[in-house]
């Protein structure tokens, strides 16, 4: 083969590879299905926040809805304050176009929601009441405490995180407060928190927070006064793209229900984004932003401290227990046969650009069946041509020759005397 053919057939199996990889995507994206399933497989599920850039949501009309210092993408949800519904529909720059979809309707009936934001909750004997703690961004700061905005394993948000721990246990609560490190702040970090995740989960945490802080500019965004005292609102983030979703936003909606009965304007909304943050493992999975840099870390402790209020009464109206993912779900499955296809197709329409029509493509494959398959199983070529020429003799010899009958022997001998 010239050194052409070949640089053909390489770039070939690039377009090819890239196509497939983009179908998968468009698939995965047309149907909605939880690409935590698809993308894990080739670890790009982890994107979080983006240091020093921030995204500013607005709708149709150019209004200001929301800004996050994180990554914004086609088709990503957020429930606004006002409990109204939106979607990304397009990308300028750090500007993200939304649509309003619907009014989003609380989980709990007015009568429910009454009852259960002015209960002062005794949790003894409502099963497990065990919540985890754990901060994939143990770094995280607020500048006008700390002087900075990260310090590797010894961040403002793990004095903020002891803070809410410290409430949840004077409500009666049973906290695993842990503050391993998973340092340095990248997109690997959700990698390396999941064993802490995972941890919780086995020790018995019937939910469990990951707590973090934003990291838009203007401190007056996440700023509220409620009770005469200033505190920073609360963010909460659901990942798109994992089999407990439903679940987890429920859980969501829930929790901004009952705080917006108890202490309106704590919750700054929802955000539905891509990724999983980990919420895979348990359908009371959720992701915490407690202000942002730019505010004190005062002011983010008073907000979670108002927060933590809201957990009880929202976790004893779930009866289900926390457990982790182990079975594979049907998103699972149907991920797994999307990315068969994907590479069949890409594998197919490779084979058939490099043998050039389809006669060729086939008996190329029929080739790899039979004696490729030999060589996968490490024989050297030799020993290949010396295992086909002993099959061919072996099959010639278990041949049987025709029956000589008494004509044809007479034949023969006629023969021979002629010969002679």
């Amino acid at each position: 083969m010239n050194r052409t053919k070949r640089w053909y057939i390489l770039l070939t199996g690039l377009t090819v590879l890239v196509f497939s990889l983009a179908l998968l995507s468009y698939i995965q994206d047309r149907w909605q299905i939880p690409a935590s399933s698809v993308l894990k497989v080739f670890n790009l599920s982890w994107d979080e926040h983006t240091s020093g850039e921030y995204t500013i949501l607005v709708d149709e009309q150019g209004q200001v809805l929301d800004m996050m210092a994180r990554r914004v993408y086609l088709n990503d949800e957020f429930i606004a304050a006002d409990n109204w519904r939106y979607r990304v529909i397009r990308i300028e720059g750090n500007r993200a176009i939304c649509h309003k979809l619907k009014l989003e309707q609380v989980s709990f009936s007015e009568a429910e929601l009454t009852a259960l934001a002015d209960t002062e909750i005794p949790v003894q004997g409502r099963g497990n009441q065990t919540i985890g703690l754990y901060y994939t961004h143990d770094g995280e700061s607020y500048v006008p405490t700390e002087g900075t905005e990260n310090i590797p394993g010894k961040g403002g948000i793990l004095r903020v995180g002891s803070v809410f721990a410290e409430k949840l246990r004077n409500l009666g609560l049973n906290i695993i407060d842990d503050k391993t490190s998973h340092a340095p702040h990248d997109d690997a970090a959700y990698r390396r928190s999941r064993r802490t995740a995972i941890s919780l989960i086995k020790q018995g945490a019937a939910a469990i927070f990951d707590v973090h802080r934003d990291g838009v500019p203007d401190p007056d965004f996440y700023r509220q006064v409620i009770n005469n005292q200033k505190v920073t609102k609360v963010r909460l983030v659901v990942g798109r793209q994992n089999q407990n979703m439903n679940s987890n936003l429920d859980y969501a909606k829930r929790i901004k229900a009952v705080a917006d009965q108890r202490y309106p304007g704590l919750i700054q909304g929802i955000f539905i984004g891509s990724g999983s943050f980990n919420q895979d493992l348990s359908p009371r999975s959720m992701l915490l932003e407690v202000g942002t840099h730019t505010n004190s870390r005062e002011e983010a402790e008073r907000g979670v401290k108002l927060f933590a209020d809201i957990v009880p009464p929202v976790l004893g109206s779930v009866s289900r227990p926390a457990a982790a993912q182990t079975a594979s779900s049907s998103a699972d499955w149907t991920s797994v046969l999307l990315i068969i296809l994907a590479f069949a197709i890409g594998a197919g329409a490779y084979l058939f650009i490099s043998a050039g029509s389809w006669d060729k493509a086939l008996a190329r494959l029929k080739q790899f069946s039979s004696i490729e398959w030999v060589n996968l199983m490490g024989w050297s070529r030799t020993g290949k041509q010396k295992f086909l020429g002993l099959l061919v003799r072996q099959s010639k010899r278990s041949q049987p020759g025709p029956l000589k009958t008494e004509r044809s022997r007479d034949k023969e001998r006629n023969g021979n005397a002629g010969n002679k």
